[in-house]
């Protein structure tokens, strides 16, 4: 079997992290307890896909991102997130550190565009959910503030 290549993302692969990210997260029986009942998958796909070209610009600073692709197909099979510390985001050089994992940057029109695009989409869990993630947020910032951590979203 040949192995998985890991490759950097970029806005093009906003439909494929959409599919492969709402997908995975389908299947945790707590995360789909974030929406209403009458939601698809189908229909989150389509509107994270709307919502993905601007959230991979999100703090292009400290944001790194991967995709595994499997090298047969070239399909999309994986996908992780890490964010850099405030300390660790520019090399001895004055580039940015791991700068092969940062999404290239797009024109301010496209960011328009993009930002536009993300407010087009629907995006309305359910309101008696919103405090779900409050415990695992105060563990990570009592850990954070300890020292520099890299935090890592993987949806593989």
């Amino acid at each position: 079997m040949t192995p998985w290549k890991t490759e950097r993302c970029s806005i093009a692969d906003a439909p494929a992290l959409a599919d492969n990210n709402m997908s995975a997260f389908w299947e945790d029986p707590t995360w789909i307890l974030l929406w209403p009942k009458e939601i698809t998958l189908d229909y989150l796909i389509s509107q994270c896909a709307k919502r993905y070209p601007r959230s991979l610009l999100n703090s292009r600073k400290n944001t790194r991102h991967l995709k595994a692709v499997d090298p047969l197909t070239g399909e999309l099979v994986g996908y992780a997130r890490w964010i850099l510390p405030d300390t660790h985001v520019v090399a001895e050089d004055g580039t940015p550190q791991w700068g092969e994992a940062q999404i290239p940057d797009v024109s301010d029109e496209e960011k328009t565009r993009f930002q536009a695009l993300a407010e087009s989409a629907w995006w309305g869990g359910r309101s008696d959910m919103d405090s779900i993630d409050d415990l695992n947020d105060e563990v990570m910032r009592r850990i954070l503030v300890q020292r520099p951590y890299m935090s890592k979203l993987a949806g593989w």
